[in-house]
Order: C-alpha cells, then sequence, then structure tokens
C-alpha cells in the first residue's frame, strides 16, 4: 500500500516539473526537457514492467512449491497409519508361521488369516507401500537392518540369505527397514 503512496506522489511531482520546465522564460517548448521527461517515462515503465515479470515469476514458483507440497502431504499422509498397520501385517505373518496347516481342525482359520493377510498386502500396495523380502540380493544399509551375519558357502559374501522381518517402502520412503541375516 505504501509502495502505491509513493508512486502516486511521484507521479504528482513528475507532472508538476514537468508543466513548470516544458514551456521555458519565453513561453516556448523546451524540447530538451520534453525529451528528459519521454526518457524518464520510459525507464519508468521498464522498471515497473520488471517489476510485473518478478512479482509474475514468484507466484509461479509459489504455485509449484505448494503444488510439489501438497503432493508430498497427499503421498506420506498414510505414513503414521501406515506403521501401525504394518505391527498386525507382522503379526497375521507370526501367526500363519506357528499355525499347522496340515491340522484339519485349524485349516479353515489357517485359510481365513492367510486370505486376510493377502487382503492386507493387496491393499497397501494399492497405496504405493512395497514389501521389501528379497533374498539373494546385496545387503543395502538404507533398506535392510542385519541382525546377524553368518559364513555362507551358497551366497556371495554381504548377500541376504534369509528375511527375518519383511521391510515396507512407501512412495521411496522407507518405513521400516528389513530384518536380515546377511551371508560374511
Amino acid at each position: 500500500m505504501d509502495n502505491k503512496k509513493e508512486k502516486n506522489e511521484e507521479i504528482k511531482n513528475i507532472k508538476e516539473k514537468s508543466e513548470k520546465y516544458i514551456i521555458d522564460e519565453n513561453n516556448k517548448i523546451n524540447i530538451k526537457r520534453i525529451n528528459e521527461l519521454e526518457l524518464y517515462i520510459k525507464n519508468f515503465k521498464k522498471k515497473e514492467y520488471d517489476n510485473f515479470l518478478r512479482y509474475k515469476a514468484e507466484i509461479e514458483n509459489i504455485k509449484k512449491r505448494s503444488s510439489i507440497d501438497i503432493e508430498k502431504t497427499y503421498k506420506f499422509a498414510l505414513e503414521n497409519f501406515s506403521k501401525d498397520l504394518l505391527l498386525i501385517i507382522d503379526n497375521l505373518e507370526r501367526s500363519i508361521k506357528s499355525l499347522n496347516k496340515f491340522n484339519n481342525k485349524l485349516i479353515s482359520i489357517f485359510e481365513g488369516i492367510e486370505l486376510t493377510l493377502k487382503s492386507i498386502i493387496n491393499l497397501i500396495n494399492k497405496y504405493g507401500i512395497k514389501i521389501i523380502n528379497n533374498t539373494n540380493i546385496q545387503f543395502d544399509p538404507i533398506k535392510h537392518q542385519a541382525i546377524c551375519s553368518v559364513k555362507s558357502d551358497k551366497f556371495k559374501s554381504n548377500f541376504i540369505i534369509n528375511v527375518v522381518q519383511n521391510g515396507y517402502i512407501l512412495h521411496n520412503r522407507l518405513l521400516r527397514p528389513a530384518l536380515v541375516i546377511v551371508s560374511i
């Protein structure tokens, strides 16, 4: 607002000065002064156009930053919920491992837990959560957490022998590293 007042004052001063100096003492038109004023107006317009372009670029940058922030918020809004959901997935996986699927009395419970786990896995995949559970790949300290190392003739050194607990990634952001056993 102050900037606008300053510009209006400046224009008013220019008008007053120009009226005084456009016509000289002999009531003749002062061409030199007219040229000076035209140059001043031209420079003033250029300065204002530069300001306009600068503000326009700033607005575009704000729009881009806002768009990126909104996209990140959308992508990672589920992060805390997802971390809590991982505990449920872990419990379902442990249940499946502990149940004897060949016991006829428990087969329906086993199948129910297995279907529930598959449904949850499909759901988390739908929302961009990927499972880290590969074996026989090189150990990556960003995605894996080694809980122990074992000497092995079957695997190259620093390769994953077994995944003890799955890791998870949400849109390239690590939710939890996979707990792994590594060969030495």
